[in-house]
């Protein structure tokens, strides 16, 4: 530090704004990395089961995770508003049943709907043989949405089923 011992209060000067440079260029550089990390996603299901008519649509009653605002939903209804356009990866699971009353062989399916239209890859369906027989349903997938676009699952067994925990997630992927 030779040039700080014949001009210090330059070279003091010049050293503290070159460091409050990189603080800055750092702290930008931190946020872009942690925001691209956290990206937006919600986690919605059902405590109690919920009996589903044919052609009706699951409703979600908790919204247990929502991170940002990039999609919303308001509990106990079935529509997920997307507020952002972009990439959505969408998980569902959930475990179902015919109930007793209709006793028959039936296939139990389902499906994600984007806009009213059916997403293709996401139609999953199981036979049940008899009454409490229980499968497990589940999909994944990724879908390019535009702002406005409504996502739901749409019962399609041809009965009325029962749905044990259903459980969505959506992310915000790009």
């Amino acid at each position: 530090m030779y040039c700080c011992e014949e001009k210090s209060n330059i070279c003091y000067l010049t050293i503290s704004i070159s460091l409050i440079v990189i603080l800055l260029i750092w702290n930008v550089t931190f946020t872009i990395i942690v925001s691209n990390n956290n990206p937006a996603h919600i986690n919605s299901f059902n405590y109690t089961p919920e009996n589903l008519q044919d052609g009706g649509y699951i409703t979600f009653d908790t919204n247990r995770v929502v991170e940002k605002n990039d999609i919303t939903h308001q509990e106990k209804s079935s529509d997920f508003i997307i507020n952002k356009e972009g990439n959505y990866y969408i998980q569902f699971n959930t475990t179902i049943y015919e109930p007793p009353s209709t006793g028959k062989e039936a296939t139990l399916s389902i499906y994600l709907e984007h806009n009213n239209a059916t997403v293709y890859g996401t139609t999953v369906g199981e036979t049940v043989t008899n009454a409490y027989q229980t499968v497990n349903l589940s999909f994944g997938v990724i879908v390019k949405a535009n702002t406005g676009d409504v996502l739901k699952i749409k019962n399609n067994s041809g009965t009325v089923v029962e749905l044990l925990q259903p459980n969505i997630d959506i992310i915000r992927i790009k």
